[in-house]
């Protein structure tokens, strides 16, 4: 067997077989195909920035077409401009800045925040980056509010700017009266709360719209991470849509169809301070991300047959995928241990599981294995997600699938692979 030469995370090392690690050669669709030729049903779409699917051929020749224009241009050109114009219609008093990653936009915010408030420290809700001060004594923010494997803290070590005058919080229980606490305990080094949106999914809009107004009532600069959500639910995500009125927000992943964008939103006055900030790099004003971003709106703005647009379209596709998945594991006895259920309306969706299972991490990565062996790739412990392409899945064989995947687990689950 060939040994690999690249260094896996523990993110990218996920979807193996008894064979070793997968290595990926193209996809079509929303299906991807590995080295060995082995084809897969794909549910992981690079972790959610694909969203109309891989190689589709409107997208493609799009892109290829304003490739024709240039990749890099002295400064920002009118296809930026255009697409602001676009994302942020019907919001004149709205600014945006463009990154290429997520991490490096909420790293944006926890400057502007530090800027405006004079107090570097940050309170987090949720997974909001790998940068130090993004990750620093995190916990495990995708599991259930339940689960005892949510509050084991990560990345203790050896990360920077963290420490009595910069604090790295966690919200870790959504509750209100938890906020006031944190904030109150820490008011002259906290100058931002950041939100991971998915976590909205745990909890109301009506209560994170008084922690938004909490956190602004003590001086706090608010920011809603909808990198998972934004341009995936809707154009903008979930705030927008459930009016929580967050000082900046941040937007990534689905934007561009798999090119590396990610935005940063805000009013004219909070985004003012970029410029004496040194937010941007050289490859902020990079264009073949922002031609996909706009080969990707206007995919995603086209009417389909049935749906008012391709944000509706996907929110069934979803809905449909975690239903196909949750029958199978009635069909195989499973549903007592572990069912699928759509995430924010659909067009993300989650493995959910019985009380016994929600700590048992060894169970829990067998069940990813066997879905890995039955040809669907998936998260667990991580919200997976769906394309427009998968308006074409062959839903018997997506159940069959399914049901191969829980017989096995439930057969030699308990084995550590």
């Amino acid at each position: 067997m060939k040994e690999n030469r690249t260094i896996h995370s523990k993110i990218t090392k996920k979807f193996k077989t008894e064979d070793g690690q997968i290595v990926f050669q193209r996809g079509q669709g929303g299906e991807v195909q590995a080295s060995d030729g082995t084809t897969y049903l794909d549910f992981v779409m690079g972790y959610g920035p694909v969203i109309l699917g891989h190689g589709t051929e409107s997208f493609t020749q799009s892109v290829a077409k304003s490739l024709l224009n240039g990749v890099m241009m002295p400064g920002y050109t009118s296809f930026h401009e255009e697409y602001l114009d676009r994302l942020l219609i019907g919001q004149p008093d709205r600014r945006g800045a463009f990154f290429k990653t997520a991490s490096e936009a909420v790293t944006a915010a926890l400057r502007l925040a530090a800027i405006e408030t004079g107090r570097r420290g940050v309170i987090r809700c949720g997974f909001i980056g790998w940068h130090d001060a993004q990750i620093a004594d995190s916990l495990k923010w995708h599991d259930p509010l339940a689960s005892p494997l949510r509050y084991k803290q990560k990345y203790t070590a050896n990360m920077r700017g963290v420490g009595d005058k910069e604090p790295a919080l966690n919200w870790h229980d959504l509750s209100l009266e938890t906020l006031e606490e944190l904030i109150g305990a820490h008011r002259s080094t906290v100058g931002c709360l950041v939100i991971d949106a998915y976590q909205a999914s745990m909890t109301t809009p009506e209560l994170m719209r008084s922690a938004v107004d909490l956190a602004r009532d003590a001086g706090v600069l608010t920011v809603f991470d909808e990198t998972k959500t934004g341009g995936r639910i809707s154009r903008l995500g979930y705030a927008a849509d459930h009016g929580i009125d967050a000082d900046l927000i941040v937007i990534g992943k689905a934007l561009a169809n798999g090119a590396p964008l990610s935005m940063l939103v805000g009013s004219t006055e909070h985004l003012a301070t970029a410029e004496k900030s040194r937010l941007s790099g050289t490859f902020s004003k990079e264009m073949l991300a922002v031609y996909a971003a706009l080969a990707t709106l206007d995919d995603l703005e086209t009417p389909r047959a049935d749906y008012a647009d391709g944000w509706a379209e996907l929110g069934v596709i979803g809905t449909r995928v975690a239903s196909s998945i949750a029958a199978a594991a009635e069909q195989t006895g499973a549903a007592p241990l572990v069912s699928a259920q759509p995430v924010m309306g659909g067009a993300m969706f989650e493995l959910t599981y019985a009380e016994q299972l929600l700590g048992d991490r060894t169970r829990r990565d067998a069940l990813l294995d066997s879905f890995t062996d039955a040809g669907i790739l998936l998260l667990e412990g991580h919200p997976s997600f769906v394309c427009s392409a998968h308006r074409d899945t062959d839903w018997d064989e997506l159940t069959r699938r399914s049901a191969k995947a829980f017989t096995q687990w439930l057969t030699t689950g308990a084995v550590e692979r």
